[in-house]
């Protein structure tokens, strides 16, 4: 769903759309060098066009749409039909810069760049069959990018470039790397998840022919669409250990009396507090008053999180999953609906009811052992609209791939840290890895 009117990353006059379209020119110099071909005469009808269609559908104030379709043409949009004076005093900007910085700022050219990958869907899937680490294939895509959500502490990309960056040196290739946490920087809670600012520091020192590397703090992951700077698409999007209960329970599935009331029981009672100064979530477990940040039990649920993966990368990957979230993310995978009862929150003593041979398939497999589940039980067909997802391009979407693997660490494949402490906690069973191939579905 398209960001309100009112969101503070939504331009409400021409001075901060000028402002915006700068910002994004500056934060994606490629992105904008990029726009150069789609203003070329053989292109430029299309690309005003697709431009004013996103306009119109976007979340900017209506005298903002209307003066920036006005002056680029009115459908059916044509050069000739272009006005200049209009979009200089919109944007700031002649006519082609103008087109240009639009096209940027509302994701054209990333949109433009990765669908020229080569990166089919039936191609991906085949690839991911043939080899064991799904990361190869950001060598054999020629414009590799990979959007990390939940970065934590940012141990998965350091591992990524140690095994990954030669290979790009040596090709010539640039590796797009974006990562984004909901943990405010600064913050005084999260502690170790924070991101590493020794990290930090390194990433920037590589040459920008190697690595566009960006890491964005205080993102919700529901609301990308307000970071333009970010690609429409990916070859790789991947989550290590989502979290919990963020993504433990859906919200379609199960009502938020039956969530709260699970929470309590198991977690404890729960309230919002002020801790010196910043807003925090109180939990009192076990006769302890633990504080974390105020979102932590703010629930997502999985059907938000595969939906955005689907959106944004040609490949999906999931890692270090516990049981608790594993479970509520199957069930959307599947087709049987009676893997999705109504308000029964999958405690491990229901699992095998609910699951059946499922359930017994799963369980069965050993660590470092995959399989593909489709050979297991059938795929959903279409992953339902999640509202809650702000994105400018939503679609319909399905996985048309699924493969489970048992385990949290697997030889030569980066890993983040809290993969490397499932072996040392000794009450978690071996978690769960998913490898999911995406693609759009035509809807009549």
């Amino acid at each position: 769903m398209p960001a309100s009117s009112d969101d503070p990353a939504t331009p409400q006059d021409p001075a901060q759309l000028r402002r915006l379209l700068k910002e994004s020119k500056t934060a994606d110099p490629g992105a904008w060098e990029s726009a150069r071909k789609l203003v070329h005469r053989s292109r430029l009808a299309h690309t005003l066009e697709r431009l004013v269609e996103r306009i119109q559908r976007s979340p900017l104030p209506s005298t903002l749409r209307e003066g920036l379709v006005a002056g680029l043409g009115t459908p059916p949009a044509s050069a000739g039909g272009i006005d200049p004076a209009r979009l200089k005093e919109l944007t700031g900007l002649p006519p082609t810069k103008a087109i240009r910085a639009l096209c940027v700022y509302f994701a054209l050219v990333q949109e433009e760049d990765s669908s020229s990958c080569g990166l089919a869907p039936h191609d991906v899937e085949a690839f991911v069959q043939q080899n064991e680490s799904p990361y190869e294939l950001l060598l054999q895509a020629e414009e590799p990018s990979l959007l990390d959500l939940g970065a934590g502490d940012l141990s998965f990309e350091e591992e990524l470039l140690e095994h990954y960056l030669p290979s790009f040196q040596q090709s010539g290739k640039t590796l797009t790397l974006h990562a984004v946490d909901r943990l405010q920087p600064g913050s005084q809670l999260g502690g170790a998840y924070h991101a590493d600012p020794v990290r930090l520091r390194r990433f920037a020192q590589y040459p920008p022919d190697n690595l566009q590397f960006r890491f964005w703090g205080g993102v919700d992951m529901t609301d990308l669409s307000s970071r333009p700077h970010l690609l429409a698409r990916y070859t790789m999007v991947t989550c290590h250990a989502p979290a919990t209960p963020t993504f433990a329970y859906e919200p379609t599935r199960l009502s938020p009396a039956a969530i709260r009331a699970h929470l309590t029981s198991t977690k404890g009672e729960y309230r919002t507090v002020r801790v010196r100064g910043e807003e925090a979530l109180e939990v009192r477990h076990r006769g302890k008053a633990l504080t974390f940040p105020h979102w932590k039990f703010a629930i997502q649920g999985p059907l938000a999180l595969l939906t955005l993966a689907a959106r944004r990368g040609a490949l999906c990957v999931l890692a270090a999953i516990d049981d608790e979230v594993f479970w509520e993310i199957l069930a959307q995978l599947v087709e049987d609906p009676g893997m999705r009862p109504t308000d029964v929150v999958f405690t491990p003593d229901v699992l095998p009811e609910i699951f059946g041979h499922v359930h017994h398939a799963l369980t069965s497999l050993k660590i470092g052992e995959r399989c593909n589940l489709s050979e297991v039980t059938p795929l959903r067909q279409t992953l339902p609209t999640d509202q809650t997802l702000r994105e400018r391009e939503p679609g319909t979407w399905r996985f048309r791939f699924v493969e489970i693997r048992r385990g949290a660490v697997f030889p030569g494949m980066p890993a983040g840290s809290t993969a490397r402490h499932f072996r040392h906690m000794s009450e978690e069973v071996p978690p769960w890895h998913l490898v999911l191939v995406p693609e759009r579905v035509e809807v009549r």
